[in-house]
């Protein structure tokens, strides 16, 4: 895909979304730019399976009422940092697909499919009539908790790393990029509930006695930090568990 054209379509897949409040303004602005750089680089398939993940994570989330959980500031939709931390290894990779290298298909698929695996077990997950238990202790937390899973949530995320390797390869990604991704998709989501359970902020908020990943909670109450490192956020965790899709991804193409 030319730039140009790549420019164009991303910038009008943006607007729609910002219409539909699928994107705040200033994340409309960054997917325009994730976008054009994975159309450009990656072409029809980058841009299949970036609409694949936005689209059926933006459905999952708004359409299955989670609109409902996300804090005040997030409810116009997903802002610039939130489109980074899952499109931006993405970007990487697509950026060394224009500079003439192959290796960066399975960082696109990989790092893309684990953004969506890690997506749609969450969303599936907090439908899920079991208790969620934290990964690492078996511990049983609340829905929605960071760490928690439900083994309807994990074959979610699975469908969703499977779903995104074989959308991939049906739109014309190398073979071995598609199979390297899914390996990468069900890794990166792995490794997403482990940050979540060990690494992650959280912070508790003595108002409505309940834990949240942000210091300021949805009732506008300021929350103390009771565990984790101060400086990773929600984002930074997506951020990681996308790039470590698309180095287990990467490690698996050159393995194979």
């Amino acid at each position: 895909m030319t730039p140009a054209a790549a420019v164009a379509l991303a910038s009008g897949l943006a607007l729609a979304a910002r219409a539909l409040g699928w994107l705040t303004t200033g994340g409309a602005v960054a997917a325009a730019a994730v976008g054009a750089v994975i159309f450009t680089g990656a072409g029809v398939p980058g841009a299949t399976l970036l609409a694949l993940f936005f689209v059926s994570g933006s459905l999952l989330t708004y359409a299955g009422g989670g609109a409902s959980r996300l804090d005040p500031g997030e409810r116009g939709g997903r802002t610039a940092r939130q489109v980074v931390s899952n499109g931006g290894w993405a970007a990487a990779g697509a950026l060394a697909l224009s500079l003439g290298c192959p290796a960066g298909w399975p960082i696109v698929v990989g790092s893309l499919a684990a953004a969506q695996a890690d997506t749609w077990a969450t969303e599936i997950g907090m439908r899920s009539r079991a208790a969620p238990r934290l990964i690492t202790t078996g511990r049983q937390v609340a829905a929605g908790a960071s760490g928690a899973i439900t083994a309807r949530g994990t074959a979610g995320g699975a469908l969703g790393a499977v779903a995104a390797a074989g959308v991939a390869l049906l739109a014309g990604a190398p073979e071995q990029a598609a199979g390297a991704g899914l390996v990468g998709g069900i890794v990166g989501m792995v490794g997403d509930s482990l940050l979540g359970a060990t690494a992650q902020a959280i912070y508790y908020c003595d108002s409505c006695a309940t834990e949240t990943e942000r210091a300021v909670h949805r009732c506008g109450a300021r929350a103390r930090r009771v565990r984790g490192l101060p400086w990773l956020g929600n984002n930074a965790v997506n951020f990681a568990a996308t790039g470590l899709g698309g180095a287990t991804a990467l490690a698996a193409w050159v393995l194979s």
